[in-house]
């Protein structure tokens, strides 16, 4: 039995080394900024703050500066709902204290609100709790509408970079990874129109290195269209 497993664990290095070399040789670089989407269960496991520093650690490995995690929150009772948001600050309070000096870090609630932050791009993290798109861009439209009324946007000025402009979260990641399921979350609706996307139905707590270097050599092996 000992033996049957040695080999099982030699065959899963030669493997993984193999795939590194691959990304490595891949003529596509790696993506720069990189989103995991994932259920509020598995950031609530056992294990779950270690698993997402190993996350992060991987990204760092291919020079990904801004990493993005969201946190589906299925429950829409709002008290249960806040508890909920309550327990996952405090994994992520957790997770933020063994984060290298240089990491910056943001973490938004439901409504939208900074909760937590720290300057810094090596990497950035951006942590965003129960935050759709859909409530970020009634928000964007919203705060537009009191720019104009109060004379500073003329409406016929209003295009794609206004609104852009005033959104909460920054920035388009490459790549959108949603772990263990296969629908849509409408995380970052705007910033990911032109993102690729992986669907996986590995738990979070046993996704491993080798499941994002197929994730990575997979991103290399596409050819993105960016809407072309």
């Amino acid at each position: 039995m000992t033996s049957q497993k040695e080999g099982f664990g030699l065959l899963h290095k030669l493997y993984e080394k193999r795939l590194l070399n691959k990304i490595q040789q891949g003529q596509q670089n790696p993506p720069s900024s990189i989103a995991i989407v994932l259920p509020e269960t598995d950031l609530l496991q056992k294990n779950s703050s270690q698993k997402t520093l190993q996350f992060i650690t991987w990204c760092q490995e291919f020079d990904i500066k801004k990493i993005y995690f969201n946190v589906d929150i299925l429950d829409e009772k709002a008290d249960l709902k806040n508890k909920m948001i309550y327990r996952l600050v405090q994994v992520i309070e957790t997770i933020c204290t063994k984060l290298p000096p240089k990491t910056g870090y943001d973490v938004y609630g439901e409504d939208g609100s900074t909760l937590l932050t720290k300057p810094g791009n090596d990497p950035s993290i951006i942590f965003v709790l129960g935050y759709g798109g859909k409530k970020e861009i009634t928000s964007s439209v919203r705060t537009i509408l009191c720019d104009v009324e109060k004379g500073k946007i003329e409406p016929e000025d209003i295009d794609e970079q206004i609104l852009e402009s005033h959104l909460t979260i920054e920035g388009e990641p490459d790549l959108i990874i949603r772990s263990g399921g296969r629908h849509l979350s409408d995380f970052l609706i705007w910033q990911s129109v032109y993102s690729e996307l992986y669907f996986t139905d590995i738990n979070w707590n046993h996704f491993r290195r080798i499941d994002f270097l197929r994730i990575i050599r997979d991103f290399q092996k596409r050819k993105r269209r960016y809407g072309k």
